[in-house]
């Protein structure tokens, strides 16, 4: 049974949040704080997303797996997400959807967050699937793809499946976040980052970084249910 509170995660008062009787399929917003996961905790980037107005249900620092739920999951968050033009008034894409519970990363856009451990990334999704989130990506992996922004109209197309998407791909975003993250990384939960030695790879290159934005762009639709269903039968089995 879906729990409005996530299991596990610390609880800081968002303040007061709107709620909104939405209709549609339920949505996950990934977004980044633009700040290091080593030096700011999810604690820290919460209290700020506050005092700045913009609170989001959950901040998760995937280094070091803290996560604090600021805004119960049927609440809607009040960090601006995208909006579409109507003839009297402006569709708030936050109010769409049974549930659209927004994720704040202590990341920033230059270093994706699924280029680095992962720490307490899997109760997290299991929470979002609790409020039936389907583990899939209708607009494909976020980020401009050739240095072209999605139109629109694919952007609504894509939305109106729900699922997971970028901050960046809701319709009406004028953001950039999060930046060349990996859906598929997403997906298979947490994993743990061996240390390379400082000869290699040389200083300044991230092989992995390159490899990401190449392989992000190729696809549109990411569908991410056959990593569940694999995951789970490595758990059964």
């Amino acid at each position: 049974m879906a729990k409005v509170w996530m299991p596990g995660a610390e609880r800081i008062d968002g303040g007061t949040s709107r709620t909104a009787a939405g209709a549609g399929a339920p949505r996950a917003v990934w977004t980044v704080t633009g700040s290091d996961p080593r030096t700011r905790s999810a604690r820290e980037e919460a209290r700020r997303l506050i005092r700045e107005g913009r609170t989001t249900h959950l901040v998760w620092n995937p280094v070091s797996g803290e996560i604090v739920q600021l805004l119960a999951a049927t609440r809607r968050g009040a960090l601006p997400l995208g909006g579409t033009p109507l003839e009297r008034r402006l569709l708030d894409h936050g109010d769409e959807g049974r549930v659209c519970l927004v994720v704040a990363v202590v990341a920033t856009e230059p270093e994706p967050f699924t280029d680095g451990p992962m720490v307490g990334l899997d109760p997290l999704l299991a929470w979002l699937d609790s409020w039936g989130v389907s583990r899939h990506w209708p607009a494909g992996a976020p980020g401009r793809r050739n240095g072209r922004r999605p139109t629109r109209q694919e952007t609504t197309r894509a939305w109106s499946r729900g699922g997971h998407f970028g901050h960046d791909q809701v319709p009406g975003s004028v953001s950039t976040a999060p930046g060349h993250i990996s859906p598929e990384r997403v997906a298979t939960g947490e994993r743990v980052i061996a240390r390379v030695p400082e000869s290699s790879p040389a200083s300044g290159e991230h092989p992995e970084h390159n490899s990401l934005s190449q392989d992000g762009h190729e696809k549109r639709d990411v569908d991410l249910s056959n990593h569940r269903r694999l995951s789970e039968s490595d758990t059964t089995g």
